[in-house]
């Protein structure tokens, strides 16, 4: 009976003491300056995107009790969606007092309407704005 032979296995040894400890690419001693950018070179920060769908249904589902708006604070877009905020209150008090003399029974619905189509259409666009990196 004969018996496979294997190779006798390398004998390995530690590295020298010399040789410097590699360090991670970004590592830094504690308590170091920040690394400085050279003259205008901007860092970029990067954004989370946004849903244009969920700018959209806070718009329809919170117009439809007439608050006007969040979708817009949701883009980003602060001050349209505090604008459409107020001014549709603002508008729907004109309106209770136009009842009086009948015309705000078609001018209230009227401003609720254009309300619900404006501040989808704003929010969509101000989250394209935002995911395209159009920040103002």
């Amino acid at each position: 009976m004969t018996y496979q032979q294997f190779p006798e296995q390398p004998q390995y040894s530690a590295p020298p003491a010399n040789l410097p400890i590699p360090q991670p690419p970004h590592w830094s001693p504690p308590n170091s300056a920040p690394p400085t950018l050279p003259y205008g070179v901007i860092p970029v920060v990067p954004i989370a995107a946004k849903s244009a769908g969920a700018a959209v249904a806070l718009e329809l589902v919170l117009g439809i009790f007439g608050i006007f708006g969040v979708g817009n604070l949701y883009a980003r877009q602060i001050g349209l969606g505090i604008a459409l905020m107020v001014s549709y209150w603002v508008f729907f008090w004109i309106n209770i007092f136009l009842i009086g003399i009948v015309i705000g029974l078609v001018t209230l619905p009227l401003t609720w309407v254009v309300y619900m189509v404006v501040g989808p259409l704003t929010a969509a666009r101000g989250v394209t704005r935002h995911n395209m990196g159009m920040l103002r």
